[in-house]
């Protein structure tokens, strides 16, 4: 086996550790097919790839700089820096790779999600509406980004926009429950409470079908981390881009859901206990 066939034949072996999560074997493989004379260059791309899912985001970050600085238009290395920021907390410096990614290749998709994510959590919210509204002319079938930015437009109180977005997410995939619970907030949020306890109730018929106590606990625990967030603006002065009033009024919805939602796995708790007693 010569040593370009060597160096090729570690890099397919580290992309299939990689994706079965073996990502140290992965990286071994990467280490050897770079030690190759016709060293295989993405292994090194696939490396800090490993790096970042095993959550070494400083080592990551050494290995795409070091990638970066070897090929200063590698756009998908930008965006493996900005992810390892994004985890890492570091969400201005992950704004700035990600929008060097995209500056370099806008027809590579991950990077435009990734920043409209970290500019929401920024609270530059103007500029992710903005972002979000160019992901979905370029991806429209994503369920998952309409589904975002109809939150981001609840978040900034407009409850009908919202509405509509969250419909685009439904009709995209049926299957999938977060517009759903957002379209009942939404509705809550503009004064119409038993229709969105009855979009809860064909939530709840829904996701009964898949794994809904995971599904349901996943979004508590979304639901507590804004109610959280919302809570501590509302202490603050200056609340950037959002209005005082709808951020009370969102905390209400908010609450609202919590509500809604502890109350039905509470239910199904009870449910199992009295069919384990019937035995």
């Amino acid at each position: 086996m010569n040593k370009k066939k060597d160096s090729a034949h570690y890099y397919e072996q580290s992309k299939r550790f990689h994706n079965s999560e073996q990502h140290k074997k992965s990286i071994l493989c990467c280490k050897r097919a770079l030690t190759s004379r016709s060293s295989h260059y993405d292994a090194q791309f696939q490396w800090g790839r490993n790096l970042i899912d095993l959550v070494e985001l400083e080592k990551a970050i050494r290995k795409h700089r070091e990638i970066i600085i070897r090929d200063s238009e590698d756009y998908k290395a930008f965006y493996n820096l900005g992810v390892a920021f994004e985890r890492y907390g570091k969400f201005y410096d992950a704004e700035i790779q990600y929008k060097n990614s995209i500056s370099l290749n806008s027809d590579f998709q991950d990077p435009g999600h990734n920043l409209a994510i970290v500019l929401t959590i920024q609270g530059k919210y103007k500029e992710a509406l903005e972002q979000y509204e160019k992901n979905i002319v370029s991806n429209s079938d994503d369920s998952s980004t309409h589904s975002c930015y109809g939150y981001l437009k609840l978040v900034l109180g407009d409850y009908e926009g919202a509405i509509k977005s969250f419909e685009d997410a439904i009709e995209k995939d049926e299957d999938y429950s977060f517009p759903y619970t957002n379209k009942s907030l939404a509705l809550f949020c503009l004064g119409q409470k038993d229709l969105a306890m009855e979009i809860f109730q064909e939530v709840v018929k829904k996701v009964k079908q898949f794994a809904w106590k995971q599904r349901f606990e996943k979004k508590l625990r979304i639901y507590h981390g804004e109610l959280k967030r919302f809570e501590e603006l509302l202490k603050s002065d200056d609340l950037g881009e959002i209005n005082r009033e709808k951020l009370i009024i969102n905390i209400g919805g908010l609450h609202f859901m919590v509500d809604l939602i502890s109350k039905e796995l509470v239910k199904n708790a009870s449910q199992k206990v009295d069919s384990l007693e019937s035995i």
